[in-house]
Protein backbone atom coordinates (compact mmCIF):
# COMPACT_ATOMS: atom_id res chain seq x y z
CA UNK A 1 0.00 0.00 0.00
CA UNK A 2 1.34 3.39 -0.96
CA UNK A 3 1.74 5.81 1.94
CA UNK A 4 0.38 9.23 1.24
CA UNK A 5 1.93 12.48 2.35
CA UNK A 6 -0.09 14.66 4.64
CA UNK A 7 -1.14 18.04 3.28
CA UNK A 8 1.55 20.63 3.95
CA UNK A 9 0.50 23.92 5.44
CA UNK A 10 -2.58 22.78 7.32
CA UNK A 11 -3.27 25.33 10.02
CA UNK A 12 -3.65 24.50 13.65
CA UNK A 13 -4.03 26.78 16.60
CA UNK A 14 -5.45 30.29 16.75
CA UNK A 15 -2.59 32.04 14.91
CA UNK A 16 -2.44 31.97 11.09
CA UNK A 17 1.35 31.38 11.15
CA UNK A 18 1.12 28.20 13.24
CA UNK A 19 1.47 24.93 11.33
CA UNK A 20 1.15 21.33 12.41
CA UNK A 21 4.72 19.96 12.53
CA UNK A 22 3.44 16.52 11.51
CA UNK A 23 1.87 17.67 8.23
CA UNK A 24 4.96 16.86 6.14
CA UNK A 25 5.18 13.29 7.50
CA UNK A 26 3.78 10.19 5.87
CA UNK A 27 1.30 8.18 7.88
CA UNK A 28 4.03 5.59 8.62
CA UNK A 29 6.43 8.29 9.84
CA UNK A 30 3.72 9.78 12.04
CA UNK A 31 2.87 6.36 13.48
CA UNK A 32 6.56 5.71 14.23
CA UNK A 33 6.78 9.04 16.08
CA UNK A 34 3.73 8.22 18.18
CA UNK A 35 5.02 4.73 19.03
CA UNK A 36 8.43 6.14 20.00
CA UNK A 37 6.77 8.74 22.25
CA UNK A 38 4.60 6.11 23.93
CA UNK A 39 7.60 3.83 24.51
CA UNK A 40 9.58 6.70 26.01
CA UNK A 41 6.66 7.52 28.32
CA UNK A 42 6.58 3.91 29.53
CA UNK A 43 10.13 4.08 30.85
CA UNK A 44 10.03 3.72 34.57
CA UNK A 45 11.17 6.75 36.51
CA UNK A 46 12.25 7.00 40.12
CA UNK A 47 12.05 10.13 42.23
CA UNK A 48 15.29 11.04 43.98
CA UNK A 49 16.47 13.76 46.30
CA UNK A 50 19.72 15.55 45.59
CA UNK A 51 21.39 18.45 47.35
CA UNK A 52 22.81 21.11 45.04
CA UNK A 53 24.49 24.41 45.80
CA UNK A 54 21.88 27.18 45.59
CA UNK A 55 23.87 29.05 42.95
CA UNK A 56 24.02 25.97 40.71
CA UNK A 57 20.30 25.34 41.09
CA UNK A 58 19.54 28.99 40.28
CA UNK A 59 21.77 28.88 37.17
CA UNK A 60 20.03 25.69 36.09
CA UNK A 61 16.59 27.22 36.55
CA UNK A 62 17.59 30.35 34.62
CA UNK A 63 18.99 28.30 31.73
CA UNK A 64 15.89 26.10 31.66
CA UNK A 65 13.67 29.18 31.59
CA UNK A 66 15.74 30.66 28.76
CA UNK A 67 15.30 27.43 26.78
CA UNK A 68 11.62 27.11 27.67
CA UNK A 69 11.90 23.72 29.37
CA UNK A 70 11.31 22.54 32.95
CA UNK A 71 14.51 22.69 35.00
CA UNK A 72 14.28 19.03 36.02
CA UNK A 73 14.09 18.05 32.36
CA UNK A 74 17.20 20.12 31.65
CA UNK A 75 19.03 18.39 34.51
CA UNK A 76 18.08 14.95 33.09
CA UNK A 77 19.29 15.90 29.60
CA UNK A 78 22.58 17.32 30.90
CA UNK A 79 23.17 14.28 33.10
CA UNK A 80 22.46 11.86 30.27
CA UNK A 81 24.75 13.73 27.85
CA UNK A 82 27.54 13.79 30.41
CA UNK A 83 27.23 10.06 31.03
CA UNK A 84 27.22 9.39 27.28
CA UNK A 85 30.44 11.39 26.91
CA UNK A 86 32.06 9.51 29.77
CA UNK A 87 31.11 6.23 28.18
CA UNK A 88 32.52 7.30 24.82
CA UNK A 89 35.85 8.37 26.32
Amino acid sequence: MKTKKRAIGKRFGPEPHQFDPYDAMTNKEFEAQVIAALNAAKQRQKAISIKLPEALLERTREEAKRRGVPYQTLIKVLLERSLDRLGAA
